[in-house]
Formats: C-alpha cells, structure tokens, sequence
C-alpha cells in the first residue's frame, strides 16, 4: 500500500484550487476589468463670512478598495476644482468585492482630518448611484464659518438618498 504524506496532499489540493479558480474566473470574466467614476469633476469656492478665501489647500481622498488622494489649492478668488477621478478595476466583476465607495473632501494633509476641516464625507453603497450627486459637486460653495451638518439627497427613480456630511450646502 502506498502511503502518501499529508503535506503532499496539502500542496497538492492547494495546486488544484488555484488553478481551477484562476480559470473559473477568467472563463467568467472576474478578471475583466471595466472603467469605475470614483467622482465626478468638483467646482467650488472657499468662503468665511462670505470673503473668498485664497490659496486653501484642499484634499480629496477617494476610498475604493484603495485611496486616491488628489490636492489642489483655492486661488486668489476661492474657487478651486478638481477632475473627474475614473480607474479601470476588476473590482466590479468580483463577487466578494463590496462595491462601496467613499469621497471625503476636507482642508489640510491627510492627518489632518478633524472634524473642522470636513467639506464633504459621504459613503456611497454602489458607486453607480453618485450621478445625484453632480449638481452639488459641480456648483461647491463651502463657507467655513458654517457647522457641518448631515444631509440626504435623494437618488432618482428609487426609494433611497445618499446620506452627506457637509458644511457646503445652501
């Protein structure tokens, strides 16, 4: 009879499991990767008391999976923008991915991000549900003497809101 050591059939097993999902997956296309909008194009002004605050820095991170962290700075008259963030990512196609997104847009560095330098924090179940969010987005006016405050934006054709915590809503 021959005798076959347990760690040879660990391996073994383990050789057959990956091969096999690697071409399960292929042959569903968990692989494919397809172009996913992280956020829209940002426009926006930075105001105290309604005076145009210059030369603020600004940072978006962008939580899919990974972080994206883009920064710019308000010019001489406060407005400040950002490009739409899209990456190309097998993320929709696998089964086990949560296809949550999260868009914080605060003032100051990454380490920085206490509660009083928040312009704008919401999670987004499925990323596909942050078209109702352009509107805002591409007409941002923060006043920073404003508190921020929790807010819900309905998204259209359906029974749910995405829920914001801003100090840039009018």
């Amino acid at each position: 009879m021959i005798k076959i050591k347990p760690v040879i059939i660990f391996i073994l097993t383990t050789f057959l499991l990956i091969t096999a999902t690697q071409g399960y997956a292929s042959m569903f296309g968990f692989f494919k990767k397809q172009d996913v909008t992280l956020s829209p194009a940002i426009k926006g002004r930075i105001l105290r008391e309604g005076v145009a605050q210059k030369h603020i820095k600004i940072t978006r991170k962008l939580t899919y999976g990974d972080e994206y962290i883009d920064k710019t700075h308000s010019d001489e008259n406060g407005y400040f923008s950002f490009e739409k963030k899209q990456i190309s990512s097998s993320n929709p196609n696998n089964m086990f991915f949560n296809s949550s997104l999260g868009q914080h847009l605060y003032i100051g560095n990454e380490d920085d991000e206490n509660e009083n330098t928040v312009l704008w924090y919401t999670f987004i179940s499925f990323v596909e549900q942050q078209d109702s969010l352009i509107p805002y987005l591409s007409n941002f006016v923060c006043d920073l003497q404003l508190k921020a405050q929790t807010i819900d934006i309905a998204i259209p054709n359906t029974p749910h809101a995405i829920t914001v915590y801003t100090r840039c809503m009018q």
